[in-house]
């Protein structure tokens, strides 16, 4: 397969899975975002995957276009290095935080699996972080391939499980919501949440665009992707908002609800998760060492210990508390990204109708 045979289904697989992480399978996410205001958590999930789509689109048509490969020029479209360069070390802070909280979702998870002390579980999983990245990440990473899917499908089981598990549940949460200063209410939280995951999604959706032979096939491939999404968007949240009551004030949502099914279970989602929380940690260590090397050579064994030696001490804050304070203020600077993108989008939109009059005239 040469560079321009990328199918519909791998633009789908990797849309998806560039949205879809672990600290979203957990439910934390979901349940701050979302599942707190209710009804209106419902409703914005469906505004938020059509937001996806439109703008994973516009994301991949614009690196098509333009064939660049470098996420910050997607964002800024005219050549201004300090404000490319903003987007470059927000989007490195963002990969960093993400570290942080899969140190602090695992931790919470050998916790409720085997009861070690959280921090105990932050620094073993921090220690072999560090050494699986030093030796051998590229192997580990694509085991977690095969890891992400099984934890996919357990979660979808797990919810259509919960539906004859837990009944009588009553929808609670309105328009505003007080579980969190950084998310109000559940527009600004809609926001915050699609513009922090576009963010993600930019950097695996920008290096495979122009593998598309032709803008058709991103389309398709969108599309299938945004089905895919939502059926574990909507298989996670639902759950959430009608057992809200059990879950608000657990760090491992899907897993209390596993676990409340059966506890085999939920042992089977916890462990899975733990290492889809590996996964994804191991991931962005991977991501920001080589974009800290690429501007300012390191030697690479110590910064990966520096890198998680930072992200242990950070972690210690907790998984919930993690998310409740780094990822909305990701989200609303993200939200600027999102403009830019947008702009970006219109303009070539506007130049490609300019260039097809002056060949018809």
């Amino acid at each position: 397969m040469d560079n321009r045979d990328l199918s519909p289904r791998q633009i789908g697989m990797a849309f998806t899975g560039s949205i879809l992480g672990a600290g979203f399978i957990s439910g934390q996410e979901l349940m701050q975002f979302f599942g707190v205001f209710g009804y209106y958590g419902i409703l914005g999930m469906v505004i938020s995957i059509v937001l996806f789509s439109f703008f994973g689109s516009f994301v991949m048509k614009v690196a098509r276009r333009t064939g660049t490969e470098e996420f910050d020029k997607i964002i800024v479209k005219d050549d201004i290095p300090w404000l490319r360069g903003i987007f470059s070390m927000v989007f490195l802070l963002f990969l960093f935080g993400i570290i942080t909280i899969m140190l602090a979702g695992a931790g919470a998870l050998l916790d409720q699996l085997f009861n070690i002390p959280k921090i105990l579980g932050n620094l073993l999983t921090g220690i072999a972080l560090g050494l699986v990245a030093l030796w051998g990440v590229k192997a580990v990473l694509k085991a977690f391939s095969i890891i992400v899917p099984l934890l996919i499908l357990v979660g979808v089981i797990t919810s259509l499980l919960s539906f004859f598990t837990f009944k009588d549940n009553i929808i609670t949460g309105g328009a505003f919501s007080g579980t969190n200063p950084f998310l109000g209410n559940w527009v600004l939280s809609m926001i915050a949440f699609v513009s922090y995951n576009m963010m993600a999604a930019i950097a695996i959706l920008v290096p495979i665009a122009n593998g598309a032979r032709e803008e058709k096939i991103i389309d398709r491939g969108i599309l299938r992707g945004t089905i895919q999404f939502t059926i574990v968007f909507a298989s996670i949240l639902l759950p959430i908002v009608l057992n809200l009551g059990m879950l608000l004030d657990k760090d491992l949502p899907m897993v209390t609800l596993a676990k409340n099914i059966h506890p085999i279970l939920g042992w089977i989602y916890g462990v899975l998760l733990y290492w889809g929380m590996f996964g994804s940690g191991l991931s962005c260590l991977y991501g920001v060492t080589l974009r800290i090397k690429k501007y300012r050579e390191m030697d690479e064994k110590v910064l990966t210990i520096a890198l998680v030696g930072l992200a242990f001490f950070g972690s210690i804050a907790g998984f919930k508390e993690l998310i409740s304070i780094l990822f909305p203020i990701f989200g609303y600077i993200g939200f600027f990204g999102l403009i830019g993108i947008l702009l970006h989008y219109i303009s070539i939109k506007r130049e490609s109708k300019i260039a097809i009059q002056i060949r018809e005239e």
